[in-house]
This record gives C-alpha cells, structure tokens and sequence, in this order.
C-alpha cells in the first residue's frame, strides 16, 4: 500500500495522536542557504486503532534536544511540536515497504538518506 492510499483512508483523521513510537528518523540539517539549522522528524505512532506516520519540520532550535525517539510513549496534545504531516493506515496494512515509501515522501534535503 501507498502512503497517497493511506492519506486518502486518514483525509478524516482529526483526533491527536496518542501510542508508541515505533520507527523514528531525526535529523538536524545545517544549509549555508537558511540562516537557521533545520530538523526533520518522522515517526510511525503505532496507536490502538492504527499506525500513523508523522512528520515534524522545524527551525526552533529548543526542541531540537527534545524531539521524542524510537520506543517513546506520545501524546500529540502535550508533545510541544505539531506535525505537518498525519497520515493513518490501517493496522493489518502496515509493514516496512509503507514505512520506507513514507520516509522517502517525507525526507527533507534531496540527498539527505
């Protein structure tokens, strides 16, 4: 399954998302072309319903240390980041090739691996 076919079942996905961490990719980027470093998180929230593939895209260095890993329990209400991206699939759907299609959607820098 696609991460385009998982947006499109998660189009209505409002609540915040609460579960556990269970893929995660962070980096910071540092561009002589923006004059702050850029981090890039992606997340796959495993949750009882589902799994949601997230991603967090900022400049504020103060959450940098801070970003929440692999293993680590959330609550999408009391993370202190917002997500740009949200997309939920199914349970049963999920599996690495989603995880691999998203991270490659979702990666920030086009050489960045």
């Amino acid at each position: 399954m696609s991460t385009t076919q998982a947006t499109v079942e998660a189009a209505g996905h409002t609540e915040p998302i609460h579960g556990t961490i269970i893929e995660a990719e962070v980096k910071v980027i540092v561009d002589p072309t923006r004059p702050l470093p850029l981090a890039w998180a992606l997340y796959a929230v495993e949750t009882p319903q589902n799994v949601c593939l997230c991603a967090y895209y900022g400049a504020n260095r103060s959450v940098f240390d801070y970003l929440p890993q692999k293993g680590a329990e959330i609550n999408e209400k009391t993370l202190g980041i917002t997500f740009a991206v949200r997309e939920c699939v199914p349970k049963d759907r999920y599996g690495p090739g989603v995880w691999e299609e998203f991270k490659k959607a979702r990666m920030m820098g086009a050489g960045e691996k």
